[in-house]
């Protein structure tokens, strides 16, 4: 789970996750990557457990897991600058 979430794009997609639930498109945009590889790094932190996902007609939405993981993603940041405020 450390090791999925320690890949500094992956770790950008669940901080951005922080905020609350995105689509894929809007997660693509604000990394500016390409869908797929977004998709491939969604799937890594699906597949660990660390987002869930659910469907609305073709549109894919992408969300933290649960709480442990919200406090998990805000513990890495503080450590890594505690200077950014959340």
């Amino acid at each position: 789970m450390l090791r999925a979430g320690g890949d500094p794009e992956r770790l950008r997609i669940l901080e951005l996750l922080l905020s609350g639930e995105l689509q894929v498109s809007e997660i693509a945009a604000l990394t500016k990557a390409e869908m797929s590889t977004v998709s491939q790094r969604l799937r890594v932190l699906l597949s660990e457990e660390l987002v869930k996902r659910r469907r609305n007609g073709r549109d894919m939405f992408y969300r933290l897991a649960d709480s442990h993981v919200e406090t998990l993603i805000r513990n890495v940041i503080d450590h890594a600058d505690p200077s950014i405020p959340h």
